[in-house]
């Protein structure tokens, strides 16, 4: 059993060279084209990172420019005190 496992671990980096080796005379470029497909996804997620960041610095912008309305025991009230009614027009 053991012996079994030794020479099928011994084999498999005989086995896996051709089918790696036949990859490289196939398509020379693969590595390059790997290369080129991984940056242009780095290059779109860094993007998307980019605009999220933005958006929720604008929300946020946005938020904070906002008053908040002063509803403590010190509120002033609206100016008039009426109910919008004209009395006596």
């Amino acid at each position: 059993m053991r012996a079994l496992l030794i020479a099928a671990l011994c084999l498999s980096p005989i086995v896996a060279t051709p089918v790696l080796a036949q990859v490289r005379q196939n398509n020379p470029n693969a590595a390059n084209q790997s290369m080129e497909y991984n940056s242009e996804m780095r290059s779109l997620r860094q993007e998307q990172t980019t605009q999220g960041n933005t958006l929720q610095m604008n929300i946020e912008r946005n938020q904070a420019a906002t008053p908040t309305p002063n509803t403590g025991p010190n509120a002033i009230g609206p100016i008039g005190g009426g109910t919008g009614v004209g009395v006596g027009r």
